[in-house]
């Protein structure tokens, strides 16, 4: 039984209208006080929790800020929340520092507590398990890949294909080792790692088409220049194991010693 005033997730979700899944995620972000728990599995939460998930929708969908920037509103206005969301990020940022340059296999928990400055037992006030720490890692990159390349191409009329496969390529560039290292162990038949690469990915598609255009299919135009991104990058990296590119002069000479007699 709860105390006056206290009512599920459910009931949270029916007052709001938005999803469990948003909720949660506000809570690993230190958006929202934590709810108090009643049982093993069971948490109760208040008007204060309602309120604050009014407040977060009508500044993602009025005002149409970021998360990271809610963050910083609500942290302002609460600095109990603050501790909470500093936590959370400083895990998630180390985590995406060694995931990318490690990869999923070759990172503990205790390492990244241990880098984080956070005691192991708190990680999982934030997280569920190592694998839900990666996910939200992935999905924190896609959410900052989208909002770099907003600021750079967002609203400006005219850009050619190649010019935002280029701009594109150099937001893309710092957070792909870690989308790719979902990618990989989602070709390795890994079936929750599938899911989530779908998800990432078509996260990004849609993020970013939000800021192309809006048309509700500029999700298909980023699609395909997420691919030329990816192509671009690659291509750089391999070109750039050569002191110099080939002139047009040695274009030249090499037609001319591979043409037939």
């Amino acid at each position: 039984m709860g105390t006056a005033g206290e009512f599920p997730i459910s009931e949270l979700v029916a007052r709001t209208g938005v999803p469990a899944a948003s909720i949660h995620h506000y809570r690993r972000l230190g958006l929202l006080p934590a709810p108090r728990r009643a049982a093993a599995n069971r948490f109760l939460y208040s008007q204060r929790h309602a309120e604050a998930v009014e407040q977060i929708r009508e500044l993602r969908e009025r005002h149409r800020l970021p998360l990271r920037h809610i963050a910083r509103i609500m942290n302002a206005e609460n600095p109990e929340h603050a501790h909470m969301a500093d936590s959370g990020e400083q895990l998630r940022t180390v985590a995406i520092q060694e995931f990318a340059l490690r990869g999923y296999t070759e990172v503990s928990v205790a390492e990244i507590c241990a880098q984080a400055g956070v005691a192991k037992g708190t990680f999982y006030r934030y997280y569920r398990s190592k694998q839900d720490l990666f996910f939200r890692a992935v999905e924190a990159v896609v959410d900052n890949t989208a909002e770099a390349f907003a600021a750079s191409a967002g609203g400006q009329v005219g850009l050619s294909r190649q010019e935002l496969t280029r701009r594109l390529a150099e937001t893309l560039l710092p957070g792909l080792p870690i989308m790719l290292e979902v990618a990989k162990r989602s070709v390795q038949g890994q079936v929750e790692h599938a899911a989530a690469a779908q998800r990432v990915f078509w996260r990004l598609a849609e993020r970013l088409g939000e800021a192309l255009s809006d048309d509700p299919r500029g999700h298909r135009l980023a699609g395909a220049l997420i691919m030329d991104a990816i192509a671009h990058i690659f291509a750089e990296s391999l070109m750039g194991h050569f002191a110099d590119r080939p002139s047009v002069e040695d274009l030249g000479a090499f037609k001319a010693l591979t043409a037939k007699p």
